[in-house]
């Protein structure tokens, strides 16, 4: 009996991580970088600052945007510095750090990032938009010459959900707005690496690894007509705008392994229960 009870437990189990392993993911805390030479290590989560974005967006008819309506950009968020972990588990806070020395600086470089309009109000010029994943280039880049040279650290993606708001796309400077982006680790370039329990464990391939980013936007340079699109084949037309943004990052990974291998004894001990109950109704079916 006791058996039957601890098959039942394992069962519920791994049918409970089946459930949320493929969406749950575990924020990452006082994790540790090699990136040029150099290992930085108890970071909490990233800072980023400088962030400069050119759109374009395809418009209607009246010259607005539309719901469906494609939009292209590229850019870079210029400054990445990491904040220290304080309390693993709860939030971090302090003034971001620069990295190990002679590290002296990350950037984001994104290129052909695309997407649709999801919402657009005709009255008060607010936008909701999504980003369409796996379209486009992101990179981590490292410099340790203040600039002078960067060297490619990471090949990156965008993955969904990835979106954001602005509060009037036909606004002036300084219209504000909001992003969060979800991008997964697809390669490690130059001798990259990020260890989450210490130097190759805690997840088993780079693509394991996410970031979710998330920013505050400020239109930089207001949106004007630029002509045609350089999508859709030239046959739609185009505004162009800047923005600027600033915000944070954190590590992600998808659960570990270990929570595959409790998926698979709990449906080894379901297919145990099912079996042994066939079994004892055959049984007691069998004429005296």
């Amino acid at each position: 009996m006791q058996f039957k009870k601890l098959i039942t437990a394992l069962a519920l189990a791994g049918v409970t991580a089946m459930g949320s392993a493929a969406h749950a993911m575990v924020v990452q805390d006082a994790w540790t970088m090699d990136a040029g030479g150099t290992t930085t290590t108890n970071i909490g989560h990233l800072g980023l600052n400088g962030g400069d974005a050119t759109v374009l967006q395809q418009l209607g008819i009246g010259g607005t945007p539309f719901v469906g309506a494609q939009f292209v950009e590229f850019g870079q968020i210029f400054s990445l510095n990491y904040v220290t972990e304080n309390s693993p588990g709860f939030g971090d806070f302090g003034f971001p750090m620069s990295f190990a020395q002679p590290l002296d600086g990350l950037r984001f470089v994104f290129s052909g990032l695309s997407g649709v309009v999801t919402a657009y109000n005709s009255i008060t010029g607010a936008i909701n938009y999504s980003f369409t994943p796996g379209v486009g280039t992101i990179k981590l880049q490292a410099t340790s010459d203040s600039a002078a040279t960067w060297v490619d650290m990471a090949d990156l993606s965008m993955r969904a959900p990835s979106g954001g708001d602005l509060a009037d796309f036909n606004g002036a400077n300084q219209t504000l707005g909001q992003s969060t982006l979800l991008v997964q680790f697809d390669t490690f370039l130059n001798g990259f690496s990020l260890d989450l329990d210490g130097p190759g464990l805690g997840y088993s391939s780079p693509t394991d690894l996410f970031m979710q980013v998330q920013t505050t936007n400020k239109i930089s340079n207001p949106f004007t007509f630029a002509g045609p699109c350089p999508f859709n084949e030239g046959t739609a037309f185009c505004a162009r705008g800047r923005v600027t943004s600033d915000g944070s990052a954190d590590l992600l990974r998808v659960p570990e392994p270990g929570s595959v291998a409790l998926i698979a004894l709990g449906l080894l001990g379901i297919g145990a229960i099912s079996r042994r109950r066939i079994t004892q109704t055959l049984v007691q079916q069998q004429p005296c």
